[in-house]
């Protein structure tokens, strides 16, 4: 174990909440009701599903070998070649998402608070706070957000009390007018994004100080994400309808303003950014902390610390070439995304479970 802090199975869940608010609370709203119109909160609840399923299976593979990380198992489970390409994927995973995450947050700030400052200017010291944060290890990013998050929820709680009077309820009506086939095809986009990217915390599972426990509070966080998800999409749906909510680039962004034309509050949106940011932010902490302890374990390094900065300088490059514009990124999230992480969310640990099973590899009999 390169990074010797431990949390709780409490704080990790607390962690795995916030991660699935990340950029999903931002553009989850529009690509949900883009697929099914109206019905788009039940594309949620049905992804949310699926993430619980996701869920069983990683701890049930990583409870096996409760002191590694997904990286390092897998070179016992699948052999030391084939088990190191593999490991090396799940290095790019978290890289790719967080410059990929980078890259939204960069482009939702210029857009609707700054849109003449330089994306450099935004990204760069985004990027150098979480790095400092990352270099604090898996305690510092366990207590930064046991801080942000009262203080998120409490914005999320003031918004939709204040837009209840808003609701149009006609605006769910017909119930599955568009048929099954859009809602299942928003599940599969919504399942792996945000959902399916919880994989990345099977990489946090050897500081976890009550592991025993772990399963419980990660099941929990994927039903609390859901929920809070399945609202955003709701309120969305309720106050702006369905299709503008589709056409929007960020739908949840334009409900916190429209609290402002009801005249109760001024400068709502400030709070809104704020409410988003706060969640990118633990977003790419965990994608770069899981990408520089990941590389530290395939390359065997004592210590991850050596590697953040020049992961940092890397991850900041990545995100300005790979990341084009929201509506392609949007498109990517929806089309592509899904057969993308495919191999990482459910068939390499499947396939590791099923091996490991059959050989019957258990890391829990190895000791020290």
């Amino acid at each position: 174990m390169l990074d010797r802090g431990k949390i709780s199975a409490g704080q990790a869940g607390a962690l795995m909440f916030t991660f699935l608010m990340g950029s999903a609370a931002v553009i989850v709203p529009s690509s949900a009701t883009s697929f099914a119109k109206q019905d788009g909160w039940l594309v949620i609840i049905i992804a949310a599903l699926i993430g619980i399923a996701v869920v069983l299976l990683f701890t049930s593979l990583g409870l096996l070998f409760p002191k590694q990380s997904i990286i390092q198992y897998s070179e016992i489970i699948l052999g030391k070649w084939f088990g190191k390409i593999v490991g090396l994927l799940y290095v790019l995973y978290p890289f790719y998402l967080g410059s990929l995450v980078t890259g939204l947050f960069r482009d939702y700030v210029t857009t609707t608070a700054l849109p003449r400052t330089p994306p450099i200017v935004v990204s760069g010291p985004l990027l150098f706070v979480i790095a400092y944060a990352v270099w604090g290890g898996i305690e510092t990013l366990g207590r930064v957000n046991q801080l942000i998050l009262p203080f998120r929820e409490l914005i999320v709680m003031l918004t939709i009390f204040l837009l209840v009077t808003e609701f149009k309820w006609d605006n769910l009506t017909p119930f599955m007018g568009q048929g099954i086939v859009p809602v299942m095809k928003g599940s599969i986009s919504a399942a792996s994004l945000p959902f399916g990217e919880t994989i990345l915390f099977a990489m946090l599972l050897p500081n976890i100080s009550n592991i025993q426990k772990v399963k419980r509070y990660y099941i929990l966080a994927t039903i609390f994400g859901g929920m809070l998800l399945t609202i955003a999409v709701l309120i969305s749906i309720l106050v702006l309808g369905p299709a503008i909510a589709a056409r929007l680039n960020y739908p949840t962004h334009e409900i916190i303003k429209y609290i402002e034309k009801m005249g109760f509050l001024t400068d709502m949106d400030i709070l809104g950014m704020l409410l988003w940011i706060t969640s990118g932010f633990m977003k790419i902490a965990v994608c770069y902390y899981c990408t520089v302890v990941g590389l530290a374990q395939w390359c065997r390094l004592s210590d991850y610390r050596s590697i953040v900065i020049p992961v940092g300088i890397l991850l900041f490059i990545f995100s300005i070439v790979a990341y084009g514009t929201i509506m392609e990124d949007a498109v990517f999230a929806s089309t592509i995304w899904p057969f993308f992480s495919f191999p990482f969310v459910i068939l390499f640990p499947l396939l590791m479970l099923i091996i490991a099973k059959i050989r019957r590899l258990d890391g829990r009999e190895q000791k020290g």
